[in-house]
């Protein structure tokens, strides 16, 4: 399962990048917000991700 979680960590990291570089090379307007939303819902899955790992891990050294 961590392996599970850290390939979609990646996988929303990546995408979060590539939104933010489509969203710098839009023109200004809702074509760069657009970009500018899915990069930061990206983010925030990714974000998620890491809190959850956090709190495995940590509840696996507690149990050790």
């Amino acid at each position: 399962m961590p392996n599970d979680l850290q390939t979609k960590l990646e996988k929303y990291e990546r995408k979060a990048a590539q939104y933010e570089k489509a969203a710098q090379q839009a023109p200004d307007g809702p074509q760069r917000a657009f970009y500018q939303g899915l990069a930061l819902y990206c983010d925030e899955l990714a974000t998620k991700f890491r809190e959850v790992m956090a709190k495995r891990s940590g509840a696996s050294l507690a149990a050790e």
